[in-house]
């Protein structure tokens, strides 16, 4: 988690890795907010409770890509965010006022005139779908690049938020910018387990098939280059020599100081044989969606009453990458707005409608398992298959026209089934996603950041930069403003 808790760092500083990592299309004041209130965000959590790795009673900060100084923070070593979020969640359930309902599914949103009123939320164990009606709402429900194989992400980051805010009239932007992580394992019959940028922040390798390393040369931070540019160049490298992995090579660093600093990687690489602190084989990953619903500073939507924190968001504060570590004190500098700016409007009288249709109708008879299991399931897989061709780190129109011809077909075969069953309604919202992927990286005729065109590969001007945006089946271009 990046944040500046060092005298000899700056919010300043971390300002410019950030705007430089964005490839000309960070917003400036949600940058701006960012780096001034991550470290107000971070000794919030510690008054809290929290505790981070520290050195002889002082942080103990980490670099990684992108980064000039030290000021990655950990917890339990290299397991930041698991320590993170079950941190906070102990604190909601210590919550009275807070009330948790598992096995409930966001299904829809109850709009009206582009005002929040609520949700449609199916319950799994009872069966049904319920209305919950709420002053305001907010989306915390990650990203979508679990849609790609291979990734990094848990199996639910199916950009589900995503989906249903644009269904429900929200503007989404950026879509097509999707981060790479560069070094995920690649290994015959194991996840893509991701290794984490800190990895090469304590001064790993990355080797060719010839044992060189390539990154040198190629860009000034060399592997602590942008996540973008490693992750072109490793794919470069992996066509050049026709392998489907390089390696990434600790076997230069003290093996005990990389077991300490990396326990949780060290354990996981452990079952399949591998010693960290040797040679790894990796390639990239799909990691990370830089774009999302458009939000302003204050977390709030295109829709009145809707808020989005988080990966399924879009701040203006990634622009068109990533900075490695933004996006765990991203999710806690807005969620603070969000609450004071729902805080500040919670007396404002609301009139909720009196009539509201469900979104789906159950079919009576029938079954979403055996549905899953002998289509949508293959449906999922081929589709993860379609976004790492067709919009993976190399693109261009017509990839992503053929992608885009399969996506469409199966929205339009998966559309009037959706209205009938909840596992089908998810199968559509994963492939709408993609389609919402694929549309944007198709209209923008150059390469920024984590999107790259095989036939624009270069960068418009700084005056002719600009947000995709995406709403009721529009695509624009909206002007950058510095």
């Amino acid at each position: 988690m990046a944040a500046v808790t060092s005298s000899s760092d700056s919010p300043r500083e971390h300002y410019e890795d950030t705007m430089v990592a964005g490839a000309g299309l960070c917003d400036p004041e949600a940058v701006r907010v960012l780096t001034e209130e991550a470290p107000k965000a971070v000794e919030e959590l510690e008054r809290l409770g929290m505790q981070f790795d520290s050195v002889d009673g002082h942080l103990a900060l980490g670099l990684e890509g992108g980064h000039h100084h030290h000021r990655i923070l950990h917890a339990g070593g290299d397991a930041t965010g698991r320590q993170i979020s079950r941190f906070m969640i102990s604190k909601v359930k210590g919550e009275p006022g807070i009330t948790l309902f598992e096995h409930h599914t966001l299904i829809a949103l109850i709009v009206e005139e582009y005002r929040c009123y609520g949700a449609w939320i199916w319950d799994a164990e009872a069966r049904q779908l319920e209305a919950y009606y709420a002053h305001s709402v907010v989306l915390a429900t990650g990203g979508a690049a679990a849609l790609y194989r291979p990734t990094t992400n848990p199996p639910t980051a199916l950009g589900d938020g995503l989906s249903i805010a644009y269904q429900a009239g929200a503007v989404v932007r950026d879509m097509e910018f999707i981060q790479f992580h560069p070094t995920a394992l690649h290994l015959k019959g194991a996840p893509s387990y991701l290794i984490s940028e800190a990895v090469r922040g304590e001064g790993a390798y990355l080797l060719n098939p010839d044992g060189e390393r390539f990154m040198v040369g190629r860009h000034p931070l060399a592997e602590l280059a942008p996540r973008d540019v490693v992750a072109r160049e490793i794919y470069s490298e992996m066509q050049k020599y026709d392998v489907d992995s390089i390696t990434l090579s600790l076997r230069h660093l003290d093996p005990q100081k990389i077991y300490q600093r990396f326990p949780t990687i060290s354990k996981e690489l452990q079952k399949y044989g591998l010693d960290l602190a040797t040679e790894i084989p990796i390639a990239p990953a799909a990691h990370y969606t830089v774009g999302g619903v458009r939000v302003d500073l204050n977390g709030h939507t295109s829709i009145d009453g809707l808020y989005a924190v988080g990966e399924v968001s879009s701040t203006g504060l990634m622009g068109a990458n990533r900075l490695a570590s933004n996006s765990l004190v991203e999710c806690l500098v807005y969620s603070t707005r969000i609450a004071r700016h729902i805080e500040e409007l919670a007396d404002t009288p609301m009139v909720y409608p009196t009539t509201i249709q469900p979104p789906v109708q159950l079919r009576e008879g029938f079954d979403d398992e055996v549905w899953m299991a002998e289509k949508g399931r293959k449906m999922m897989k081929r589709l993860g298959k379609i976004l790492m061709k067709r919009a993976g780190i190399v693109r261009s129109s017509k990839r992503l026209q053929k992608g885009l011809a399969e996506v469409t077909e199966r929205l339009s075969e998966l559309e009037d089934l959706a209205k009938e069953s909840i596992a089908v309604r998810e199968v559509y919202n994963h492939h709408l996603v993609a389609q919402l992927i694929m549309l944007s990286a198709e209209f923008r005729e150059e390469s920024r950041g984590g999107h790259y065109r095989k036939d624009f590969p270069e960068t418009l001007p700084p005056e002719a930069a600009y947000h995709t945006e995406i709403q009721e089946n529009k695509i624009t271009k909206v002007k950058y403003h510095e």
